[in-house]
């Protein structure tokens, strides 16, 4: 009896031990405790109370395509009264003069009334006017994006009508830029390349020069709307990931805007790195953050959303003797550190029974 006990002693630490051992490479891979599913509540009202409805709307919108979202109540309710705010007729003729006066609005319908005119060459000319009097009269300074962009927009016109229209993306591109400038939206790395570019261009007679940076911004207004293109732009560090959320834009259109404002700009490279996993499970990954994109490519398309799915199960139901469960709820709440002790004290405890039998042995021998 006293054997056998000694036995079953040793079979449960050296399982313990495994156990742990395979908790800690799981925790190796991804640490789970820091999925947890972002709340859109408290960012929506913080929105509404700044008034910026269009945004409110969007960022709801977007977390409404989860069903921990879509099944509660109160969000359901929130976003009907944002849609009927911004379907009223008040509404919709404020911002249309919001547009018209400021020259910008956080609204459709405001941004079109806001950049109607800069796609034409009255806006080009407007402008320039107004940096020329800033600098004759030395009152204001001038702002030489501004200056650069509708010398772009002049050259633009002019290619427009001798190409008969072949050009107008590229006009589009310019007008889109100039309002992004409006709304401080234009990143200090792409105001030195248009200051730069327009200086050739205005030389040259041609666009040619600036066709790279036009390309991708049109490309991604064609995907993501003005709005979606203007605070993707914002973030955005160099050509070179621009180009890399273009690509990304082609997978997911409308969502690339709020996708990469949830999951960080940054997000995009890593995003672009998993060309095989499906768009709705990348969206579904980016509810819990930057953090469940990164998990999504350490863990694998199958085994994030089996782990995240029991996660979400555990969290609301008990233990049923499902095996993963246990496995999920035990990553969950037991700590590195308690881990690490098993192991430290289970090691500790194999390599003394190892020492005592090589004593052990050594004294029958000196006997023998």
């Amino acid at each position: 009896m006293r054997y056998l006990f000694k036995l079953l002693t040793h079979i449960f630490l050296l399982t313990l031990i495994l156990f742990s051992l395979f908790l800690l490479k799981e925790r190796e891979v991804f640490d789970t405790r820091g999925l947890v599913h972002i709340d859109p509540m408290p960012k929506t009202w913080e929105l509404i109370k700044e008034k910026r409805y269009a945004e409110a709307n969007d960022y709801l919108s977007y977390f409404m395509q989860f069903n921990y979202v879509r099944n509660n109540p109160k969000a359901v309710e929130l976003l009907k009264a944002l849609k009927e705010k911004r379907e009223s007729f008040e509404y919709k003729r404020d911002k249309i003069i919001e547009g018209v006066i400021s020259g910008k609005s956080d609204e459709t319908v405001g941004k079109i009334s806001a950049i109607a005119s800069d796609f034409f060459v009255i806006g080009d000319i407007r402008d320039l006017t107004i940096q020329g009097n800033n600098y004759f009269n030395g009152d204001k300074k001038v702002d030489k994006v501004v200056v650069a962009l509708s010398t772009l927009g002049l050259v633009a016109t002019v290619s427009t009508i001798y190409t008969m229209g072949a050009t107008s993306s590229a006009k589009s591109a310019i007008s889109i830029l100039k309002y992004a400038k409006k709304v401080n939206k234009i990143p200090i790395w792409l105001e030195k390349a248009i200051i730069k570019e327009a200086k050739v261009a205005k030389e040259t007679k041609s666009l040619k020069n600036v066709k790279g940076i036009l390309e991708p911004i049109y490309s991604l207004y064609e995907r993501v709307g003005l709005k979606g293109t203007l605070n993707i732009l914002k973030d955005t560090k160099n050509l070179s990931e621009l180009k890399g959320i273009v690509k990304l834009s082609k997978r997911f259109g409308k969502n690339s805007a709020e996708l990469l404002k949830i999951a960080g700009a940054k997000s995009a490279k890593l995003i672009n790195s998993m060309p095989n996993v499906k768009p709705k499970n990348i969206i579904y990954a980016s509810s819990y953050g930057d953090k469940g994109i990164v998990a999504l490519k350490a863990m694998g398309e199958a085994k994030f959303l089996k782990r995240v799915k029991i996660l979400s199960r555990v969290s609301k139901t008990t233990y049923k003797g499902n095996f993963d469960s246990l496995i999920a709820r035990l990553l969950k709440i037991v700590p590195t550190s308690i881990l690490l002790t098993i192991l430290f004290l289970g090691l500790f405890y194999y390599i003394f029974k190892f020492i005592s039998i090589l004593k052990l042995n050594f004294k029958k021998t000196n006997l023998a």
